[in-house]
């Protein structure tokens, strides 16, 4: 049994925030599925089977197993010894310029390379990421990294895996809400480029730099989530230092996407209001700095 030295320094922690855009397109697949089932199409607009209503009938509209992953986004972060996060990397992998098996392949690759111990972070990722990534791996035949076994068997693991739409709902005691409804009440900026339902349609369009940027802007969005968060365990992660040290590194790592001039606008706002507050308690804590400057 392994026995932990108290007087060993704690290994600073790692995440890796992790967001996965998806869309419908294996037409191919749910034609086998159809033929598993022996459906044949009517003339008609019924569902198929007693009990669907048609856009819910599965034979008629493909459910999530025939989603692919188009676009993924990870951001690599590591916890600084002020309490502070660095960003270590930022990585966007997406089509045109990868297939589902590349992106399915960078994100574990970057998995792979993260510190020992990293944690993921997502929003809802044990709904929707970590099903659609492990359930495409195994379709195209990919291996899970070394360490990270566990999100074969669902991504549930409340260790490993800080999934803010079960943290924030009491593990979804609480009705599950959006992850806007969760940051917006934080003052946390959210769906920067653009909003939720128009991501699809982007993605039928092969408009992939808005449907990478609606990528990374949910990226941006959870890993000031995650800072937020880390206050509640650790008094000197301070948010307001975290969230710009974060938006720093954003605005050097993406330059020209369009949401940089919305990130930079918040920091320089955030900036002007620190300013306004020091310099209110300086006049009123030393008031005689003045007088001596002149």
């Amino acid at each position: 049994m392994k026995i932990d030295n108290p007087f060993e320094p704690r290994r600073p922690r790692a995440y890796v925030v992790l967001d996965i855009e998806s869309a419908v397109t294996d037409e191919t697949g749910h034609k086998r599925y159809q033929a598993m089932e022996r459906y044949v199409p009517g003339n008609d607009d019924q569902p198929s089977r007693r009990g669907y209503k048609r856009h819910e009938d599965p034979l008629t509209t493909p459910r999530w197993p025939f989603q692919t992953i188009v676009t993924a986004a990870a951001m690599v972060l590591v916890e600084h010894p002020d309490g502070n996060l660095d960003v270590s990397r930022f990585v966007t992998l997406s089509q045109p310029d990868h297939d589902e098996r590349a992106v399915i392949t960078g994100v574990l690759r970057v998995l792979a390379d993260a510190p020992d111990g990293a944690e993921l972070v997502s929003w809802a990722g044990m709904l929707h990421d970590v099903p659609l990534l492990t359930l495409g791996a195994m379709r195209h035949g990919l291996t899970l990294p070394k360490g990270w076994g566990w999100l074969g068997f669902g991504g549930n693991d409340p260790v490993r895996h800080l999934d803010f739409a079960r943290t924030t709902t009491g593990g979804f005691k609480m009705k599950p809400v959006h992850m806007a409804e969760i940051l917006a009440s934080l003052d946390i900026p959210a769906k920067i480029s653009v909003p939720a339902f128009a991501v699809a349609r982007l993605i039928y369009a092969g408009k992939w730099d808005a449907v990478q940027e609606a990528c990374e802007g949910d990226v941006i969005s959870t890993a000031l989530l995650l800072a937020r968060w880390r206050q509640l365990h650790d008094p000197r992660a301070n948010f307001a230092a975290v969230e710009d040290r974060i938006l720093r590194h954003v605005i050097e790592l993406r330059h020209g996407r369009g949401y940089l001039a919305a990130l930079a606008a918040r920091r320089a706002k955030r900036f002007a209001a620190d300013f306004a507050t020091a310099a209110n308690d300086a006049a009123t804590l030393a008031p005689w700095l003045d007088s001596e400057a002149a």
